[in-house]
């Protein structure tokens, strides 16, 4: 696959949070743990993105961009989100909400690279 295939599988993965997470409340879950899923969707399709990808060179450029945003080459943790909410000032579920918000949000400079 092209990367641009690549991204295109990857932002089609992103893109269904939205509705799972609808599912998630229809079923009565948590905000806390719609959030903790909605990341692990996103971190799960991040990592097997790269693996995807055929340029070596290419998963280092964003793994290393990862590592200077996130201190990670796999991108944040949800422990990473969760401090970067409190630092915002949200507190309780607002800070879950914005988790989940973020989820489905991608780069759009990455996206702009990768031809999507």
């Amino acid at each position: 696959m092209s990367n641009q295939e690549v991204r295109q599988w990857y932002l089609s993965q992103v893109s269904k949070i939205p509705l799972l997470n609808d599912e998630w409340t229809r079923l009565g879950m948590s905000v806390q743990r719609r959030a903790r899923r909605a990341w692990e969707l996103r971190h799960d399709a991040r990592l097997e993105t790269r693996k995807m990808m055929e340029n070596p060179k290419e998963v280092k450029l964003l793994q290393d961009r990862d590592m200077k945003l996130y201190d990670s080459a796999d991108g944040p943790s949800f422990e990473f989100l969760v401090d970067k909410a409190g630092r915002l000032g949200l507190k309780g579920d607002k800070m879950y909400e914005a988790i989940i918000a973020d989820s489905f949000t991608t780069n759009a400079d990455v996206d702009k690279k990768f031809g999507a």
